[in-house]
């Protein structure tokens, strides 16, 4: 007689969250996180410093031709590029002493994120946290600092036009002898002070990158040029003065503004990209795990065990995932804007959570694959008392295909050479497992008998062992045939699929 009986059990939702908040039994192999942290950081204190020699050679450029305008402004924009060169000095200083701290404080935070790794991922992920949140703070505090610096250099940069407008009043005002050296004069005033306003446009449109930052001001600026030209040509030359003046003060006010806008992307661009890399580095470092089994203060077993392979690739997907981020904003670094760097900021951020989800599958994949192991051993217990034996654990079980994530399959046999086979299967739902006792036998057997005893086992299991029945059992004619040879269920590369319930 020959067939099957099937039933559901799962682990109790108690259990199993007890399971899961064990994070003790959790730990990365790798203990060498601090080390890999300090390495990316201080590449990318050395990348940062990079970007900045751009700003500091065009400060120098915009100095040298500031001495070569004719018109008053010459003393004006002399007076801003001194001041601007101050504040690009300030916030470089600020930004060296911010990766001073930076790194001094994670020096110093590395004795407790090892033992925290050492006590378990929970832990040492809750150390990593907040070493990483005192690092973007960090930037907060200089982007507040930039907005401070500016607007006191924006209030001083008002203070010194409003004397250049005096002084240019004064010029225009000034007394002739007669009208024709009067409008001499203003023709030359005029024409100066467009050439120099038009040399500052094309010195913005050069050095700045004015339409990610300020998009089309630029192109406006360039339609009063004309008009002030066009003033000049009809001999208009006081229009011309006074267009040519009020766009010069709106092409200082949008310099500042990208002046600003520049270092305060950089700010963005280098935390968000530094924190994206500090999550790959932690990934890099939790490829191997290490899971205690055992209860606290008893015999406890340490298994080590590879995160992709428990989670199906997820680690290795998630690690592709931060990697196109990384593509994004490396490919990036000239065309993204500081809201489209916000917006992937908040994109990263919100992947943090999945580091701790993939470790946490990993781990119980591992328990509830050795608990596969021990509902087989129960049973066969269970099946001892019915004149079965387990000849040889070696060669009568096995996880399929030698796969310790698929099901495990155990066979005992009785002095007439009657053999069961106990399959228990994982199910997609966690914690959920089908158990399929097989018999195999020439001589025909009572059916209600067999049912009984499988009846038995479940009950036992779950009285013994905790585990709760889904379901009725279910009984069929014909056992599973493809299970009864284990050498070929541990050859067996592709499983064949499991009926879900």
């Amino acid at each position: 007689m020959s067939g099957r009986k099937e039933r559901y059990v799962s682990i109790s939702e108690a259990d199993l969250r007890r399971l899961q908040e064990q994070d003790s039994r959790l730990r990365s192999v790798q203990h060498d996180l601090p080390d890999r942290l300090n390495r990316m950081r201080a590449e990318a204190n050395r990348e940062m410093q990079q970007r900045l020699i751009p700003l500091e050679q065009r400060g120098k450029q915009q100095e040298q031709e500031a001495q070569r305008l004719r018109s008053n402004l010459g003393e004006l924009e002399r007076d801003t590029q001194q001041r601007l060169r101050l504040q690009r000095q300030d916030f470089q200083q600020a930004v060296r002493e911010s990766e001073v701290r930076q790194q001094q404080a994670l020096q110093q935070e590395r004795d407790s994120l090892t033992l925290a790794m050492r006590a378990g991922f929970e832990k040492q992920r809750t150390e990593y946290l907040r070493i990483t949140a005192d690092q973007r703070q960090e930037y907060l505090t200089l982007n507040q600092q930039l907005e401070q610096k500016f607007s006191q250099l924006l209030e001083e940069e008002r203070q010194a036009r409003e004397t250049g407008q005096q002084m240019l009043k004064q010029q225009i005002d000034r007394v002739f002898d007669n009208l024709e050296q009067e409008r001499q004069y203003k023709a030359k005033l005029a024409q100066e002070l467009l050439t120099d306003v038009e040399q500052i446009w094309q010195q913005i449109d050069r050095d700045y990158q004015h339409q990610r930052f300020a998009p089309h001001q630029l192109a406006d600026l360039r339609r009063n040029l004309d008009l002030a030209k066009q003033n000049l040509a009809a001999g208009v030359c006081e229009a011309a003065i006074a267009t040519s003046q009020e766009t010069y003060l709106k092409l200082a006010d949008l310099r500042l503004e990208l002046e600003q806008k520049e270092q305060e992307w950089l700010l963005y661009y280098t935390a968000t990209l530094e924190n994206l890399r500090t999550l790959i580095t932690e990934v890099q470092a939790h490829r191997q795990i290490e899971i205690e089994l055992g209860e606290s203060g008893g015999e406890v077993e340490i298994f080590q065990a590879e995160v992709d392979y428990w989670t199906d690739g997820r680690l290795s997907a998630y690690h592709q995932k931060l990697d196109k981020f990384q593509q994004k904003l490396t490919a990036g670094e000239s065309t993204l804007t500081t809201e489209q760097i916000q917006e992937l900021a908040q994109q990263i951020e919100a992947l943090h959570p999945e580091l701790a989800e993939i470790a946490n599958q990993a781990k119980m994949q591992v328990i509830l694959s050795q608990m596969r192991a021990e509902i087989a051993d129960n049973v066969v217990g269970m099946l001892e008392s019915y004149g079965y034996q387990l000849a040889d654990p070696n060669t009568d079980a096995s996880y399929e295909g030698a796969d310790y994530r698929n099901a495990y399959v155990v066979k005992v046999k009785n002095i007439a050479g009657e053999e069961v086979v106990t399959v228990i299967t994982p199910e997609k739902e966690l914690g959920v497992n089908n158990i399929s006792i097989n018999a195999f036998s020439d001589r025909l057997l009572d059916e209600e008998q067999l049912r009984q005893r499988a009846e038995g086992i479940f009950n036992a299991l779950h009285e013994e062992s905790g585990l709760e029945l889904q379901g009725q059992t279910q009984c069929y004619e014909q056992p599973q045939a493809e299970y009864q040879d284990i050498e070929q269920v541990k050859h067996r590369s592709n499983p064949p699929k499991q009926t879900s319930f």
